[in-house]
């Protein structure tokens, strides 16, 4: 039986529809993004209108007139009206809060050193966020929060072994205390959507992530490779070699034990005359690792998010030999491995799209954070 169309889920379609043609700099007048969608001119004018009155969007001066006829007005973000809270949970020992306006931009950012080194409680997740909170003033519109984990689609962490957490309910906790829209995601997931709308990264992408732990994140069409329990990615705790060092999940040999940037830190201030050694032996793990799922999924797009003194041209050259001589063949072009380029606060910046995704397509934006 087929459910009856609402035409409130066909506007707030076209309000994302916009807003992501114009994210993060982009500037179009009306009839530039009538010809991208195809919506008529009557919807393109009535739709972007509403999202001027709700904070997303504002008019600069006329654009270049493209033949007859009065130059139209250009439309772009708007990022002096409505902010963000993101929190990012994925970095050893520290958790960092940041407001960021609608491209995604930090304006505030502050940083809480772990008293328990890598354990996360609870009540300081709602401190920091509610110093972040007091820093974004009027205009804020919705919180985010990366976790290195395993999150449900509903913001439950399922479980988190970096953390320490099993079944935490963070969305409902931190929607609950604050009353505004959360989204909570992987920090792989939040990386790549970085990666995707303000770096270099493709429709179809496998991101990995080393930091504290490992991780890993696929875009098939734009669209997340989630898995039944929402656990795809979670490469980190496959074994890779059951003779291998102790992990923190209780197995021998995991990935993350040979390839995440704690692990390799601590090699190489072991043994620094071996850094390159490491380092390229620590690639060449990598892309053995990769090279299945890439070739089962036909990518050819992998990005490695990381600290640089670990992500360098080493680690990269390193596993993309490895996982080309693996996986490549004659009708498959080579696949391309490359750094994710945008520092630090790729998470933070990710986390930040997750929630304008989740938001824009919501109507009363700026009336709501006026009331929050």
């Amino acid at each position: 039986m087929y459910a009856k169309s609402n035409p409130s889920d066909a506007r707030a379609n076209n309000r994302r529809l916009l807003f992501r043609l114009l994210f993060p700099d982009r500037q179009l007048s009306r009839a530039d993004l009538c010809k991208e969608t195809g919506l008529s001119r009557a919807t393109a004018t009535d739709v972007t209108g509403e999202m001027i009155d709700d904070g997303l969007l504002r008019e600069l001066g006329s654009g270049r007139r493209d033949g007859r006829g009065k130059p139209g007005t250009l439309l772009a973000i708007d990022t002096d009206v409505l902010r963000l809270v993101c929190i990012d949970l994925s970095r050893p020992y520290v958790m960092t809060g940041a407001v960021m306006d609608l491209r995604a931009r930090i304006v505030e950012r502050r940083e809480r050193v772990l008293d328990d080194g890598d354990r996360v409680d609870l009540d300081d997740v709602l401190s920091l966020a509610g110093q972040m909170i007091r820093l974004a003033g009027s205009g804020l519109v919705g919180i985010g929060v990366a976790v290195p984990g395993v999150v449900s689609g509903s913001g439950r962490v399922i479980s988190s072994s970096n953390l320490g957490w099993d079944n935490v309910e963070l969305r409902d906790l931190l929607e609950g205390e604050f009353s505004l829209p959360v989204r909570v995601d992987n920090d792989a997931n939040a990386a790549l959507l970085a990666d995707r709308f303000l770096g270099h990264g493709n429709p179809n992408c496998l991101l990995v992530q080393t930091t504290r732990g490992v991780g890993a994140s696929v875009l098939l069409n734009d669209e997340f490779v989630e898995g039944d329990d929402h656990a795809a990615g979670e490469i980190g705790h496959v074994v890779i070699d059951p003779a291998g060092p102790a992990c923190t999940c209780g197995k021998r040999g995991c990935l993350e034990t040979y390839v995440s940037a704690i692990a390799l830190r601590d090699r190489i201030r072991r043994d620094p005359n071996r850094r390159a050694d490491i380092l390229a032996a620590a690639g060449a793990r990598l892309g053995g690792a990769l090279a299945m799922p890439a070739s089962l999924l036909n990518l050819h797009d992998i990005a490695v998010y990381g600290p640089p003194d670990i992500v360098g041209e080493t680690l990269l050259g390193a596993c993309s030999e490895t996982v080309n001589a693996l996986s490549r063949n004659d009708y498959q072009s080579k696949m391309r491995v490359r750094r994710c380029e945008l520092g630090d606060d790729a998470t933070l910046r990710g986390q930040a799209v997750s929630v304008l995704r989740e938001i824009v397509g919501r109507r009363g934006l700026s009336a709501a954070a006026a009331s929050s």
